[in-house]
C-alpha cells in the first residue's frame, strides 16, 4: 500500500527533538560538491556567529538544526548567497508516516496560502537513486492529489500550478530516510557554479563593459580570475577599478593577483584603415571608430597570447553583437594555433535581451557596449584589408614597460593604495 510508505534507515539519525531546520538543495548533485557545500555553509554560519547543533547530509542534501530557532530566517537568507544552490527551506521535521505527514502537510499549507494564491507543489526525495518498483512515484502522486484535493475544497480559489515562475508560493516537501521535511519559508538560490569551485585561474582582460560583464560569467563559472586591467590614463584605470571592487564584494574573495597594463590611447593615434561601407563618418563620431575598437581588441589579444600571465586559460568576451564574424574566426584560430586555452563566456546562451539586461544590471542604461552593435553592418562581416598592418603599427606604440603586476589581501587592503605604484 501506498500509505505504508517506507524509506531505508540511514547511516546517522536525524533528531526531531528540535524540529525545525533548514534545507539545501544543491545545484550540483555530486558527492564532492556536497563536501563542498557543507564546509561552505558551516563556515558560513559560525563566520556569522550562528551556531549549528548539528549539519549533516542526507542524499544530495543539507540539513541544518540550529541550537536557536529564532535565527533560522537570519541564517537561511544567509546561506541562500551560496552560489550552487537551487532551494534554502525553513522546514518543520514530520515523522515519515503518511497520516500525520498528510495532515500535517495540509495544515501547514492552510495556513501558509493566501486566498487566490497559485502555488506549487514541490514534492521530492533524498534518496541518491529512485526505487526500482516507483514506490516514490506512486507515494508522491497520491501525496500531491490528497493535498490539491483538500485545499481545492476549502473554497480558497487557491490555483495550483506546475511551473515555479507561475507560483506565489512554493510548499517544497523533502523525503526523508527517517522524517520529511514540510517547508515553512522557501527561498530560491543562486545556481551559478560557486566561487573558484573548479580550482582553476582564467586571465581575464578588463578594458571597457563587455569585459567585465565576462568577468563576472568568469566568477559564475566556477573559476578564479586573473584580472589583467587595460587602461589609457589614470582616470581610465581608477573607474575599472572601481567596477572590479563593486564586482568582487559579491564573492568570498580573500586574495587576488591581478595586472596592469598601461596602452596607448588609440583614439589619440593616426591609425587608418580601409572604408568598405559607407557612413563609417557618423560612426565615427560615437566614442571612436569601430574599427579603431576592434585594432585595440586585437593588440589586447596579442598581448594576452605572448605573455604569462600565471594560466594557460584565457577568457575574451566575444560577443556576436558587436564583433563581426570574421574577427571572432581569426581569432580563434590565433587561440588554437596557440598554447592558450581560449574560454568564451558571452559567445554561446546569451541571446540578445539577456545580454542587454547583464549589461544593464552591471552598468546602468548608460553601457557603452549599445554603440558596438552598428558594428557588423558597418563591416559587412570582411576584415579591411589593411587591418593586420594598423594592429601592428599600434602594437609596436606600446611599451615593453607597460606591464605591472600586484598582489592584494582584499580583507586588509584598499586597491586603490597601489596607485601610487603605477
Amino acid at each position: 500500500m501506498v500509505h505504508d510508505f517506507q524509506m531505508r534507515t540511514i547511516n546517522f539519525p536525524l533528531s526531531t527533538g528540535n524540529n525545525r531546520a533548514i534545507v539545501m538543495e544543491p545545484a550540483i548533485k555530486s558527492i564532492s560538491f556536497l563536501k563542498f557545500l557543507k564546509k561552505s555553509a558551516n563556515t558560513l554560519l559560525k563566520s556569522n556567529k550562528y551556531k549549528p547543533k548539528s549539519i549533516k547530509t542526507e542524499g544530495f542534501y543539507v540539513i541544518i538544526f540550529l541550537f536557536d530557532d529564532s535565527q533560522l530566517v537570519q541564517a537561511a537568507e544567509l546561506l541562500r548567497m551560496i552560489s550552487g544552490v537551487s532551494y534554502v527551506f525553513i522546514g518543520a521535521a514530520i515523522k515519515l508516516e503518511y497520516d500525520t505527514l498528510s495532515r500535517s502537510i495540509l495544515s501547514i499549507a492552510t495556513k501558509l496560502f493566501v486566498n487566490g494564491e497559485k502555488y506549487l507543489i514541490k514534492i521530492e526525495t533524498s534518496k541518491r537513486t529512485e526505487l526500482k518498483d516507483d514506490e516514490f512515484t506512486y507515494f508522491k502522486h497520491d501525496l500531491e492529489f490528497f493535498i490539491q484535493t483538500e485545499l481545492s475544497s476549502q473554497a480558497k480559489g487557491l490555483i495550483p500550478v506546475q511551473d515555479e515562475p507561475l507560483a506565489d508560493k512554493i510548499l517544497y516537501i523533502l523525503i526523508g530516510n527517517d522524517i520529511a521535511f514540510i517547508s515553512l519559508l522557501v527561498l530560491k538560490g543562486s545556481d551559478c557554479t560557486p566561487f573558484n569551485f573548479l580550482q582553476s585561474d582564467v586571465t581575464c582582460p578588463i578594458y571597457d563593459d563587455c569585459s567585465l560583464l565576462s568577468l563576472v560569467q568568469v566568477f559564475d563559472s566556477g573559476y578564479m580570475p586573473v584580472p589583467v586591467f587595460f587602461f589609457h590614463n589614470q582616470l581610465d584605470l581608477i573607474q575599472k577599478i572601481r567596477k572590479f571592487e563593486e564586482i568582487i564584494r559579491h564573492y568570498p574573495i580573500e586574495s587576488v593577483t591581478f595586472y596592469f597594463f598601461s596602452m596607448p590611447d588609440i583614439q589619440q593615434s593616426s591609425l587608418r584603415t580601409s572604408k568598405r561601407a559607407d557612413g563609417d563618418d557618423n560612426i565615427s563620431k560615437q566614442k571612436g571608430s569601430p574599427i579603431q575598437s576592434l585594432i585595440y581588441e586585437q593588440a589586447i589579444i596579442h598581448i594576452l597570447l605572448r605573455h604569462d600571465f600565471d594560466s594557460s586559460f584565457v577568457s575574451f568576451p566575444f560577443v556576436p553583437y558587436s564583433h563581426p564574424n570574421w574577427f571572432i574566426q581569426k581569432n580563434l584560430k590565433l587561440f588554437n594555433q596557440s598554447k592558450k586555452i581560449l574560454l568564451t563566456p558571452l559567445l554561446f546562451g546569451c541571446p540578445p535581451q539577456v545580454f542587454e539586461k547583464k549589461l544593464t544590471r552591471l552598468f546602468g542604461l548608460d553601457s557603452a557596449i549599445n554603440q558596438g552593435i552598428l558594428i557588423r553592418n558597418y563591416l559587412d562581416d570582411h576584415e579591411p584589408r589593411d587591418f593586420a598592418k594598423a594592429k601592428d603599427r599600434y602594437t609596436r606604440s606600446i611599451s615593453a614597460n607597460s606591464i605591472k603586476k600586484f598582489s592584494l589581501d582584499v580583507r586588509k587592503n584598499d586597491i586603490f593604495d597601489i596607485l601610487d605604484s603605477v
